[in-house]
């Protein structure tokens, strides 16, 4: 979709992402969210939102309509709309576009859009319990792996439908690796100041690790499939984090961007970590734009060789994709990383001068979502 008018992107900010078990073990997607949605209204002239859409892939434990509690523990007064999206990996970048659906429809504005995520405090659960147990064993549940990891229509944890991309498209074990290396290189040499939300409990990502070398990478064991190409090391990180966008139809001299189109689209299940091929090559053909207008990239890094295969297909330059890493080296905390690889591209590419950039990502299930901006 292209809004008849470009909608502008007042503010944007994320939390340093924790590791798994790491410094925001604890405080729960809530007070992730909470963090993140304070810091970023935290200026004295920052306008309050009248509406905040969030998204959160894993709520269990978190209360009702996450997206209304964070608003309220925020400060934002009573009268705030609050909405909670879970589209599993999209379930931020989904909270922008449908903040950006209720603008160009003529909701009034500025609408607060993010997304938060704490992967440390995912529950384990006891289906069953409410009625009692008699004889035998139960299971328990983890909902990282039943709600997050898992793809209900094929049956397949994440990892597994793209160890069959991977197959197909001839990606090897040694492209996903050096392409992770990268990641972490980028990474630890990004300047990530502007776009940071500053908090007591952490200064920086935690798992970035720029002393890796393709040696250690290379050590690392298949985690999906026997002999297969994804590891530990060239996949996401587990991590903990929250990032948050104020938008509005108007501008004026402080905005930092404007959006000028988005697209979502639905594939084949097992084909989710390609989505992002036809969801940009949508965008593109609807702003009238090529790959080579584009500046910056930011392609969510959910797997090395995932990003490979969507790098190929559409002929994406190296040096303009995820030029300060991505969610191998920053984590990729399900429900924050669409609004995270947002605010980082919104960032970047003010640091490089301005232009146009595109985010996007594949989703669990087989969807993909693609956004254009412009600084």
């Amino acid at each position: 979709m292209m809004p008849a008018s470009p909608l502008h992107i007042l503010a944007a900010g994320r939390l340093p992402q924790g590791r798994m078990r790491g410094a925001w073990q604890g405080l729960g997607a809530v007070g992730l969210g909470v963090a993140a949605v304070r810091g970023l209204l935290a200026g004295p002239d920052r306008p309050r939102p009248a509406q905040v859409y969030w998204g959160m892939a894993r709520s269990h434990t978190q209360g009702m309509n996450p997206g209304r509690s964070i608003a309220l523990a925020a400060g934002l007064p009573p009268d705030t709309v609050g909405w909670t999206f879970n589209m599993a990996c999209g379930s931020g970048l989904g909270a922008v576009i449908a903040a950006g659906q209720a603008l160009a429809a003529g909701e009034p504005g500025p609408l607060l859009a993010g997304g938060s995520e704490a992967m440390s405090d995912t529950p384990h659960l006891l289906p069953g319990l409410r009625w009692g147990y008699r004889l035998g064993h139960v299971l328990a549940p983890d909902v990282m792996h039943q709600d997050g990891l898992r793809c209900p229509a094929t049956g397949l944890l994440m990892g597994e439908t793209v160890e069959q991309l991977l197959e197909t498209r001839g990606v090897s074990r040694e492209d996903a690796d050096a392409f992770a290396l990268e990641s972490h290189r980028r990474a630890g040499r990004a300047d990530f100041g502007p776009e940071l939300i500053a908090h007591p409990d952490l200064a920086r990502d935690e798992c970035i690790r720029p002393g890796a070398t393709l040696q250690d990478l290379a050590a690392l064991p298949p985690v999906f499939v026997a002999g297969g190409r994804i590891t530990a090391g060239n996949a996401s990180a587990l991590a903990d984090g929250g990032a948050a966008l104020l938008l509005a139809r108007e501008g004026g001299a402080g905005a930092l961007a404007r959006i000028l189109g988005w697209t979502q689209v639905a594939v084949e299940p097992l084909d989710m970590g390609w989505a992002p091929v036809p969801a940009v090559r949508a965008l593109l053909r609807e702003a009238g734009r090529a790959v080579a207008d584009i500046d910056l990239w930011e392609l969510n890094e959910a797997f090395a060789g995932q990003v490979l295969c969507c790098v190929r297909d559409l002929g994406l330059p190296l040096d303009r994709l995820n030029v300060a890493g991505g969610g191998i080296s920053l984590g990729h905390p399900i429900g924050c990383s669409g609004a995270r690889i947002l605010v980082t591209l919104v960032h970047q590419l003010r640091l490089r001068g301005g232009g146009l950039g595109i985010a996007t990502l594949g989703i669990g299930g087989g969807l993909g979502q693609a956004v254009l901006v412009e600084v």
